[in-house]
């Protein structure tokens, strides 16, 4: 059963919680910070009472069964469409912590959106559907509020609906029964009792055709890379800065055996998309920042730049990724470039 709140409980946040551009709400002992859609990350004149804020952790704490003090200083709890934290003043130095993410089933990312915006032009939007398409592991990078689940979940109204899709999280915001109703999916939670690994093994004994893990943050991107050396299909998100440090940074992530996994790497990820956020006097843009892909030449790793730096390099897909695109009936969109289209 999922959690209900009372509008009640939230009192001065609430009109935060109804905006639906507000996408994170933190408090930090005294000031309230918002991150807007489109104005960025800012503070706000409310200031939380310290009453308000222990009766708040206090009634979220009721409704979970969960104790919130010195011993237990952590403090979740998960609606369908919030996440809420709260972390203990026994161990800050600056009083409660809050932060309230938000978790709508929406696809925010729709083609005109992307457009208007600068976010990403007609070519790029034909290469993302035809990669999808065509069956590419594809991991999306960039730096935090950036909007990387964003671009995941645009890009799973490419999936068919008859190809069994399961995603893990261990907090739902990627919503992709909600977001995709007449996909065959399946949506799993990772926890203390059944971690990210376990979580990927089991769903390759599901006849998952893809596995979406909303964001690898450790040793669980091998299980992940195992997963796609099967043929499953493989969406990711990882924190970096440049689609090129990758698998460096797949390899540190994993840990020692890192070293003896590279291969596999360029052989079993196909794409890198790095998104980009930037904080105008006007509001925020983001936009698709870099295109790659990982390829294997003999012995050699590779990786080519699709796009770059605002616009097409002229690098064409390798081979590998081609072949994949023809084989589920795709053309590969950039040869538009190579006829001057």
């Amino acid at each position: 059963m999922k959690l209900t709140i009372d509008e009640a409980y939230y009192g001065e946040l609430l009109p935060y919680i109804r905006d639906e551009k507000i996408t994170d709400i933190t408090w930090n002992g005294r000031s309230l910070w918002v991150d807007h859609l489109e104005k960025g990350r800012y503070k706000v004149d409310t200031v939380l009472d310290e009453h308000f804020v222990n009766t708040f952790a206090t009634r979220i704490g009721n409704l979970v069964n969960r104790n919130f003090n010195i011993s237990e200083p952590l403090l979740e709890a998960e609606t369908d469409e919030l996440r809420i934290s709260f972390i203990h003043e026994s161990v800050t130095n600056t009083g409660i912590s809050v932060a309230v993410r938000k978790t709508p089933a929406v696809r925010r990312l729709t083609e005109k959106r992307m457009l208007d915006s600068g976010y990403a032009d007609e070519l790029m939007i034909k290469l993302l559907e035809a990669l999808i398409k065509g069956h590419c592991s594809i991991i999306v990078t960039g730096d935090v509020g950036s909007g990387k689940t964003e671009l995941v979940k645009y890009l799973t109204k490419y999936i068919p609906d008859n190809e069994r899709t399961i995603s893990i999280e261990d907090s739902f915001e990627l919503r992709l029964a909600a977001i995709n109703p007449e996909l065959d999916c399946v949506e799993m939670k990772a926890s203390e009792g059944f971690d990210y690994t376990s979580c990927i093994k089991s769903s390759l004994r599901q006849l998952c055709r893809w596995l979406l893990l909303s964001e690898s943050r450790s040793r669980e991107v091998a299980s992940l890379l195992e997963a796609a050396s099967t043929g499953c299909i493989c969406l990711t998100t990882i924190h970096s800065n440049d689609v090129r440090k990758l698998p460096d940074r797949i390899q540190n992530m994993i840990g020692r055996e890192g070293g003896e996994k590279i291969n596999d790497i360029y052989n079993f990820f196909d794409i890198g998309i790095k998104v980009s956020v930037e904080k105008r006097e006007d509001g925020i843009y983001r936009r698709i920042d870099q295109i790659c892909a990982f390829d294997r030449e003999g012995d050699a790793n590779v990786i080519r730049m699709i796009y770059d730096d605002g616009g097409f390099t002229g690098e064409g897909l390798p081979q590998n990724i081609r072949k994949k695109l023809m084989q589920s009936g795709q053309t590969d969109p950039l040869d538009e470039l190579e006829v001057g289209v």
